[in-house]
């Protein structure tokens, strides 16, 4: 009976410690200087920032665990609207991937997209419903040895619709491939 009393006192004991550690660890957290805990982060909302977000996002593949492009695009899906939205709901048959994807792949590369918006473009209207962005696209191969290999830019015009009260991207077309970075 002294064993059956023992282990439960410690079991009690036990979790009493548990509750007030975290309690104090929720206690002492608050408005802590130097960390972002509380701060609100901003959503992607504009057309601008929504036409960059969803190129990076359109243009950064894992070769190795995606089949094509077209997983990345579909990973994006609420983004999109119109062409783009059709386009990533269905895989294509066949299913197009740059020449170099095999060897990416095999070799556990990834390609990491950044972008970001051409100069010169005038600002999008709060009342407007369609926008027109031009973005520049930058990849690099990211190697398993830490290596990177710069991929050509590329320019892209970006269809952006309205759709309520966000900005999804419709459509895109390539302009240029090579441009200066």
């Amino acid at each position: 009976m002294r064993t059956t009393t023992v282990a439960v006192t410690g079991a009690v004991v036990l979790a009493v410690v548990v509750a007030a550690v975290a309690a104090a660890l929720m206690l002492s957290s608050s408005d802590e200087p130097g960390t972002d805990a509380h701060e609100q982060i901003d959503p992607i909302t504009t057309a601008d920032e929504v036409a960059v977000a969803v190129m990076v996002g359109a243009h950064t593949w894992s070769p190795a665990d995606q089949q094509s492009p077209w997983d990345a695009l579909h990973a994006i899906s609420d983004r999109l609207t119109g062409p783009m939205a059709q386009a990533a709901s269905a895989r294509p048959d066949p299913d197009p991937t740059p020449r170099q994807w095999d060897a990416w792949a095999r070799s556990g590369d990834r390609v990491i997209g950044a972008a970001d918006l051409a100069a010169g473009q005038k600002s999008v209207n709060d009342d407007a419903h369609t926008a027109e962005r031009v973005v520049h696209v930058h990849q690099q191969v990211l190697h398993p040895d830490g290596e990177t290999t710069p991929l050509e830019q590329i320019t892209v015009t970006v269809d952006l619709e309205r759709t309520g009260d966000q900005w999804k991207a419709a459509n895109y077309q390539y302009d240029a491939i090579g441009s200066d970075r």
